[in-house]
């Protein structure tokens, strides 16, 4: 298929995608990250109730939801009959599948957060916040697979299609199926810029933040690129 030019908008997106609108790549997220910063500086009450709430916050029901949409999505690409013929395309978004469920099901606490059950006294002990699920009990099931996302979303969506750009030859290669359209670029970079101003104030000592819990933001962006890539791929390999 040939590059379709036309706005500037629209050129920044792969010829395969070019017909999703910019408004679910583009100015959704960024109006979500101006709401966000907006509510964290100027009703801080709304957003301790309503946005980082753990109970009933919207940060901790989108982290919930996304991922179950993404498993979704990964559901409906092993589902395609090209697939079997390939069998490390069918692996691959079985991982995919996989992650998105362990998300969904930790972020809930696997439906504690919502159905409200006691938490067993032997897993309460080894939990840090006693609850039922895996990524408080240890880094490799938090910290570890975070950095593992962070990066993969750094180098998949952000330098290798900034660099297919340059090299367009390298959306040509084994791995081009799985490659990260140019259009999941503002999510990976709202992910990475949710936390990157609070990294370097860290560093030089400042105080200012631009989100309370900017981790639980950068979550959420994590978690919106998953989904996003997951649509689009469903489209380009069918």
């Amino acid at each position: 298929m040939n590059r379709q030019h036309g706005s500037p908008v629209s050129d920044l997106v792969d010829a395969a995608e070019i017909h999703m609108s910019p408004l679910w790549w583009l100015w959704l997220p960024l109006a979500a990250a101006l709401f966000l910063a907006l509510t964290t500086h100027f009703a801080q009450g709304f957003y301790a109730d309503w946005i980082i709430r753990e109970d009933r916050g919207a940060l901790e029901l989108a982290h919930v939801v996304i991922p179950l949409a993404g498993l979704v999505w990964a559901l409906r690409i092993l589902a395609l009959p090209r697939l079997r013929q390939q069998p490390w395309l069918y692996v691959w978004f079985g991982l995919a599948a996989l992650g998105c469920l362990f998300i969904a099901g930790e972020e809930a606490s696997w439906g504690q957060h919502y159905l409200g059950w006691a938490t067993p006294d032997n897993w309460r002990a080894v939990n840090d916040q006693g609850e039922t699920n895996l990524h408080n009990t240890s880094s490799w099931f938090d910290q570890k697979p975070r950095l593992l996302l962070e990066i993969g979303i750094i180098v998949g969506g952000i330098l290798l299609p900034l660099a297919a750009l340059w090299r367009p030859g390298l959306r040509g290669r084994g791995l081009a199926p799985i490659l990260p359209p140019l259009l999941c670029l503002p999510v990976a970079l709202l992910a990475e810029a949710s936390r990157l101003s609070e990294r370097l104030l860290q560093l030089s000592g400042g105080d200012f933040r631009l989100f309370t819990r900017s981790s639980e933001v950068q979550e959420l962006y994590f978690y919106a690129f998953i989904l996003l890539y997951l649509v689009v791929l469903r489209r380009r390999l069918s």
